[in-house]
């Protein structure tokens, strides 16, 4: 990964990450149901599942850096799924591994929410449906930001078959 390849992921995995929220949070807006992802997570790893304002600042703090930081993850895992060739920058490959990443993180919050001494109380049908979308949304945001500010790019696995067909030409000269 050149240092350009990988600020290009991190700016098309912030606004990815950006994008998902404001769908959680527009989701939670028009169901009436608590899917605000950063205030969740937030008062998860803070431990405080309080309403009031006593903490808020650290909720939001940490739930922001948290959700930033798994987003970023993703980005730089379908960064090396493109270098892999396991998908490639499209809309629908981005819309394909989107529906994958809401389905692991669908898995991996359910585990998250089991496993936590005082989960918050929310409706987890609709946690799990605006996660789904929101991860969708994010799939297509990023590898399309991608895409876009990127010049055409060369991965790993492009350039492999490239020095793979000269190799093959010149023995079949």
């Amino acid at each position: 990964m050149t240092p350009t390849h990988f600020l290009l992921t991190i700016v098309s995995g912030v606004t990815g990450t950006i994008t998902m929220t404001a769908v959680m949070y527009l989701y939670a807006k028009l169901s009436r149901k608590d899917t605000k992802v950063v205030h969740i997570l937030g008062s998860m790893i803070t431990g405080t599942t309080n309403k009031n304002e006593e903490g808020k600042g650290k909720k939001l703090t940490a739930g922001s850096l948290g959700h930033l930081g798994v987003g970023l993850l993703f980005a730089l895992m379908y960064f090396l799924f493109w270098n892999w060739g396991v998908f490639e920058v499209s809309w629908i490959d981005s819309f394909w591994v989107g529906a994958i990443s809401g389905t692991i993180a669908i898995i991996v919050w359910r585990l998250y929410f089991a496993l936590h001494l005082h989960p918050p109380k929310i409706s987890f049908v609709h946690y799990f449906i605006a996660l789904f979308i929101a991860h969708i949304v994010f799939g297509i945001t990023t590898v399309n930001i991608f895409r876009l500010i990127t010049d055409s790019p060369e991965f790993w696995y492009q350039l492999n078959k490239k020095v793979s067909e000269g190799a093959s030409a010149m023995l079949l000269v």
